[in-house]
Parts: structure tokens; C-alpha cells; sequence
């Protein structure tokens, strides 16, 4: 009968003698790591250009590039001198990423149509603006007398008001709507109109 004996020794293999295992896997064991040398690993060196020169009497700018070729997209023309070829390149760099510097090249045409305001309205148009709206308020909404007299709704509202049933019957329906919110959009709402305040009053 052969005998085959391991290589490691005998207290190392716990699931031989299980009442063993409970005291030898207590055992504390201490680490590189300690307070001291965490602290000093993750200390970073300042660089040498970082640190303030005292002996200069005012503020100075550091500028410390990468250890690189010198490019005229990297060093800023206040450190060129002004001889330098560097800034003949940045030029034509900076006048072909913005092809329209030029102010003889062309512009490319609006997306929108470009808004202009119309002075074309006279009293006898604001006469029937404020006719329509106090006949039918409902009818002849600021968006409707609005599109019909080719101008805007804020103009529309400074020149006739609605009368008060129907600025009643607006609060009113505000109110229903304001009743359907929430607890997080009522209080959205609220401090929005904090902010508003706070903004008119500068703070």
C-alpha cells in the first residue's frame, strides 16, 4: 500500500481538522498598508511651476505646454513673438474654421423667416380691434383679432382688454386647472413664482 503525504503541511489544511480551523482563521495578520503610508501615497508632488514665486512683486501668468512640438493651435498668440510664423498659421487656421469672417462672403440663408416689427396700424384699426373685442370676447380672442390685423397678441392685449366676465371666466378656469395638480407640481409652481420675486427684487 502506498502512502501519498502532501506537500503542504498538515495545519494548513483546515478541512482536516475542523475544530482547528475556527482558531487559526482569528489569527490578525498586519498589512503594508497603515495610515502613514496611505497618506504619503496619495499626497500628490506639486509641480515646480505651480508653486508661487515669492520672490516677484505682482501676479504673473504660468504657462507650462506639454513636452511636444510647438503648434500654433496650442500656444496662444500673447506668447508669440511677433515675428514668429507661428501667427501667419493661426491666422489662416482661425479664417478656415470661420469661412465667414469674410464680410464679402455671403451668408447662408435663415432657417426662419426673420422677424421685423410692423408700425402699420392706425386709430381707425385699433377703433374696430376694440369694436370686435367688445362685441364677442369669445370669438375675437387676442390670437384671432391678432391674425386678422397682422399683428401681435401682446399688442392686441394693450390696445383692448377683455371685458370682465370673460377675464372671470379665465381666472375661473385657472383655478379648476391649478385644483387638478398635484402636491409636486403645486409646489414647483410656488417656488417658481418665489424665484420670479426674488428675481424682481435683485436677490
Amino acid at each position: 500500500m502506498n502512502l501519498f503525504l502532501p506537500h503542504r503541511p498538515l495545519l494548513n489544511l483546515p478541512f482536516l481538522f475542523p475544530q482547528l480551523s475556527l482558531p487559526l482563521n482569528l489569527i490578525p495578520r498586519r498589512h503594508e498598508s497603515s495610515a502613514r503610508r496611505s497618506t504619503k501615497r496619495l499626497r500628490p508632488k506639486r509641480d515646480k511651476a505651480a508653486i508661487p514665486n515669492t520672490r516677484l512683486p505682482h501676479d504673473h501668468i504660468v504657462f507650462n505646454p506639454p513636452s511636444s512640438a510647438p503648434s500654433p493651435y496650442h500656444t496662444p498668440p500673447a506668447f508669440l513673438p511677433p515675428g514668429d510664423p507661428r501667427r501667419r498659421l493661426l491666422a489662416q487656421a482661425h479664417a478656415h474654421a470661420n469661412p465667414y469672417v469674410d464680410p464679402e462672403r455671403r451668408l447662408p440663408p435663415p432657417v426662419h423667416k426673420p422677424y421685423e416689427k410692423k408700425y402699420h396700424l392706425g386709430e381707425e384699426e385699433i377703433a374696430e380691434i376694440r369694436k370686435l373685442r367688445a362685441e364677442d370676447p369669445w370669438k375675437w380672442t387676442r390670437k384671432a383679432l391678432a391674425e386678422k390685423f397682422g399683428c401681435t397678441e401682446f399688442f392686441v392685449g394693450i390696445v383692448a382688454q377683455a371685458s370682465k366676465e370673460r377675464m372671470e371666466w379665465s381666472k375661473r378656469l385657472s383655478q379648476q386647472t391649478k385644483e387638478r395638480w398635484g402636491k409636486r407640481r403645486t409646489y414647483a409652481r410656488e417656488e417658481r413664482t418665489k424665484r420670479r420675486e426674488m428675481w424682481a427684487r435683485d436677490e
